[in-house]
């Protein structure tokens, strides 16, 4: 770590630590593993992080942090382009997924591991998850003609599911590319799943 900032420091141990609970799981590991693998001493790590909690709320909390970015980035960009709310949404929801496989280890962790925070961690991370959900339960409501019968929030709760399970099953080599994948899914919220034609 010899060079580095004290902020890349941080995130250098940040990063060993995720690699280590992905692998073991978090429960599984101890700081004595992340020391090991990092090549850095248990107090390299004390004078960044007061436990093994607080390095995964880290994790957890920055790919999030950057995840809003891009979303309230892709908005901006958007708004100069004058495209209509429900191809900005379909956009917001691309930037999304790229966000999350691009970090696919990290995305999983939140899913596998994110119930291990408490306290303060826990709330951060919740706060921050809703400020997700929230812009884009506000952009979905700007989709002209939704059925009014459909629930804004379930709505929005099962596309951030859906795009987070993304990590589990999503094959860069498979049958459909990242975007095709993300095309189909908006394709389904937006016109369902039968053929109209044969109906």
């Amino acid at each position: 770590m010899f060079g580095m900032s004290p902020e890349e420091k941080k995130d250098h141990i940040a990063k060993i630590g995720g690699e280590v609970f992905f692998a073991k799981g978090y429960k599984q590991s101890s700081l004595q593993d992340i020391s090991i693998k990092g090549n850095i001493s248990k107090a390299g790590i004390y004078h960044y992080f007061e436990a093994k909690e607080d390095i995964l709320s880290y994790i957890l909390s920055k790919n999030t942090e950057l995840g809003i970015k891009a979303l309230k980035d892709s908005l901006k960009a958007n708004e100069g382009k004058r495209v209509d709310a429900k191809e900005s949404f379909t956009e917001l929801i691309k930037i999304y997924a790229t966000h999350l496989l691009k970090n696919r280890k990290i995305s999983l962790l939140v899913l596998r591991e994110r119930h291990q925070l408490g306290g303060r961690n826990r709330k951060v991370l919740l706060e921050q998850e809703r400020s997700i959900f929230l812009l884009l339960k506000n952009e979905l409501k700007k989709v002209p003609n939704l059925n009014a019968k459909i629930n804004l929030n379930l709505i929005s709760f099962q596309i951030i599911s859906e795009i987070h399970w993304m990590g589990y099953w999503f094959k860069d080599k498979g049958g459909l590319t990242q975007v095709e994948a993300v095309d189909q899914i908006m394709h389904i919220l937006f016109n369902g799943i039968l053929d109209r034609q044969k109906r």
